[in-house]
């Protein structure tokens, strides 16, 4: 168990919060799994292993507490894990309005890195989201709010500046291409592609220019 928080007299007092909202940030806490509360114990932090480390909250307050390449590595490697498949899923099931989708990502994507004038974050994020809607797979869709906080993340130290988003394109653009084919092994191996890009990015270095957060994209990848 982890450590114990003052009491809820002391807490509204250093926070400057009624009762009422401190229990209920704690109700919040406790469902995410970061606390634990009981009438004898009081309340106490869990350990991270026992947090919900796929809600988008979580994910959001450790990405705004700081985090390191093995947190970025772990989130890549989970990519790895199911982006891949979705790919194949959706070269297999796509229909015509899902390509679509894909295209509009990748065209905000283009506009983004030869405009200069923000919009590529989301663009990816559309991208991406829409590869997991065209597998009509109900649990693939469901995990569309982690994986988007997830790729948030993942672009923020990956997609370094408006050249390494310039150079990621023609990955896209062979994803794009291989579900618009309907050609499942060719969309893994260019999914596949990317990821390793994204990695290799990271590995190499961890910190980035602002061309990701232009134009309301910092507010956004927080």
């Amino acid at each position: 168990m982890g450590s114990q928080l003052p009491t809820e007299g002391e807490l509204c007092a250093v926070m400057g919060v009624s009762r009422t909202i401190l229990r209920e940030a704690v109700k919040t806490l406790v469902a995410k799994g970061m606390l634990v509360t009981g009438p004898r114990t009081g309340t106490r932090t869990r350990p991270p292993a026992d947090w919900n480390l796929l809600d988008p909250d979580v994910i959001r307050w450790r990405l705004e507490a700081g985090v390191d390449k093995a947190f970025v590595r772990d989130i890549l490697e989970l990519r790895l894990a199911f982006e891949p498949e979705a790919a194949k899923l959706a070269a297999q099931r796509a229909e015509a309005s899902d390509i679509a989708a894909i295209q509009l990502g990748y065209q905000g994507m283009v506009e983004a890195v030869h405009n200069g004038k923000g919009g590529y974050l989301e663009a990816d994020l559309t991208f991406h989201e829409a590869i997991l809607a065209a597998t009509h797979n109900q649990f693939f869709v469901a995990l569309t709010p982690a994986v988007d906080a997830l790729l948030r993340v993942s672009f923020q130290f990956s997609v370094k500046s408006r050249a390494s988003a310039r150079s990621s394109l023609p990955l896209h653009e062979a994803v794009m291409q291989a579900i618009a084919a309907g050609n499942p092994d060719r969309a893994e191996a260019a999914i596949r592609r990317l990821i390793a890009s994204a990695q290799h990015d990271v590995e190499t270095d961890m910190t980035q220019d602002d061309f990701i957060f232009v134009d309301g994209g910092r507010h956004a990848a927080a």
